[in-house]
């Protein structure tokens, strides 16, 4: 009996995985989108937004406050892209507690901006990628 539990509690967890546990995960960008916009398009628009790197493994971005994770959504939106997962509220509903200063108002979101994904520390470290190039 315990044979069987163990033999679907591995099943299960295959199923769970969807068997990719060799993959990295997608990164914050796959979460974004907007009419005409591919991936690159995203990923450049979060490099822009002020997103250290669009990848999720890059420790720059557990290093953001919730404030910068709330401008940087305020100016992907501002850009004209939206979460698709979002139900309502995003950073500056779900954290009113916080009284961020980006969700104030009357507070400016800050425009996309190529020399910010340029100097971005992703495209520091990694000059070669599409979304670093000018």
């Amino acid at each position: 009996m315990k044979q069987i539990f163990k033999l679907l509690s591995c099943i299960a967890l295959l199923v769970i995985t969807g068997c990719q546990f060799n993959k990295p995960p997608a990164g914050y960008f796959t979460v974004w989108e907007k009419s005409g916009a591919d991936r690159l398009e995203v990923k450049k628009a979060l490099l822009e937004c002020g997103m250290p790197a669009p990848y999720d493994v890059f420790p720059e971005n557990r290093n953001l406050s919730n404030n910068a994770w709330a401008t940087i959504e305020a100016c992907m939106i501002q850009a004209g892209f939206h979460d698709k997962y979002d139900r309502g509220g995003g950073w500056c509903g779900n954290h009113k507690a916080e009284n961020l200063p980006i969700c104030r108002p009357g507070a400016v979101v800050p425009q996309r901006s190529v020399k910010k994904r340029l100097n971005s520390p992703f495209c520091k470290k990694h000059p070669e990628q599409y979304e670093c190039y000018p």
